[in-house]
């Protein structure tokens, strides 16, 4: 990105000088339904029903919701009702009708979620900062930083086309109240506190197969936060991922030693997503971060068109289902603080 910046001024300038010309585009304005629905295996479905709007339109800049749409949604080809819980494998077809917008409809498939293989990790600490437990009298005080690398296998099923998102979360002990800036003294109430830092994009290069040799070239594969992927690679095979945290940071406070508030854990999830959620998903890194993206922004490229699953060409209707891993931290973090003065 840095290299993109700094060529792309005196480009525009030669190519910009006398182009410059009135144009007045014709293309169709007239609003039409939009769909979003982003579809969770085990959880109750929700539709946002609003419609498309140009960015000059001041009356509708706030307020896009159409209320007077009627959703039917179709399960394996029969209508459910609001209470209908989606499965893994459900086939779904999602109609709303405005007697003033006219007929939106968009179908999916909830994708299956793929297992987890084995997860091996590797903590390794970086710092530690012990404050003066005599003269606050706590018999735990410790601010310990570490690193965390991790492997975790991807067991691809074979015979479809799989898509996927990698998320992650940290869990901490109880607490009566978690300071927002994290930092421990007297006064502070909480007794633990586990923060997740920074995620390595670098480690694993799956998470740039979407990245083009332009977008190489010009540096913008150097900062990307995306974490989607497919099985393009490693079609009906397993995969290792290779995930590092750095700067992740334990913060323990409390007056009694207590082995339980090293009871921390990691979560990672594996999300199979539809081909419509990774579609859009790459779009946007695509207008966001990638080079034609840019270009287009400044007439230097086509226009990159939103991506839409649904049949007015507004919104998008996507769904997942989630397999979920913990890793327990307990014993690393007992030994950091047990051993921290050796």
């Amino acid at each position: 990105m840095a290299i993109l910046k700094q060529i792309i001024s005196p480009l525009a300038a030669i190519l910009l000088t006398g182009c410059y010309e009135n144009f007045n585009p014709e293309f169709d304005t007239t609003p039409v339904l939009c769909l979003n629905s982003l579809i969770k295996a085990g959880e109750p479905i929700t539709v946002e029903v609003s419609h498309s709007w140009v960015f000059n339109d001041e009356k509708s800049e706030n307020n896009h919701e159409v209320t007077d749409a009627v959703v039917t949604v179709y399960a394996n080809g029969s209508i459910v009702g609001e209470d209908y819980i989606p499965k893994e494998g459900d086939e779904l077809r999602i109609i709303a009708e405005s007697p003033v917008y006219g007929t939106a409809t968009a179908e999916v498939s909830v994708p299956y979620a793929t297992p987890i293989g084995a997860v091996r990790f590797r903590p390794t600490v970086t710092g530690i900062w012990s404050g003066d437990e005599d003269f606050f009298h706590y018999a735990m005080l410790a601010d310990i930083t570490f690193s965390l690398n991790v492997e975790m296998d991807v067991c691809d099923p074979a015979g479809t086309d799989n898509y996927y998102q990698l998320g992650y979360s940290g869990d901490r002990s109880p607490s009566e109240e978690c300071p927002d800036d994290g930092e421990l003294d007297a006064s502070t109430p909480y007794v633990s506190l586990l923060s997740l830092g920074k995620f390595e994009y670098d480690s694993e290069p799956i998470f740039k197969e979407h990245v083009g040799v332009f977008e190489t070239v010009m540096g913008n594969s150097e900062d990307m936060n995306f974490m989607f992927f497919t099985d393009r690679q490693f079609p009906g095979r397993t995969y290792t991922l290779h995930l590092n945290f750095t700067d992740n940071v334990f913060r323990v406070k409390s007056q009694e030693y207590d082995e339980s508030l090293f009871d921390c854990e990691m979560y990672l999830e594996l999300v199979s997503v539809s081909k419509s959620y990774y579609n859009w998903a790459v779009y946007k890194w695509n207008v966001d971060e990638g080079v034609i993206g840019d270009l287009s922004d400044i007439g230097l490229a086509e226009p990159k068109w939103g991506y839409s699953n649904v049949s007015t060409g507004a919104g998008v209707v996507a769904a997942q289902s989630s397999s979920v891993v913990s890793i327990s931290l307990r014993d690393f973090l007992k030994s950091a603080f047990d051993n921290r003065d050796k």
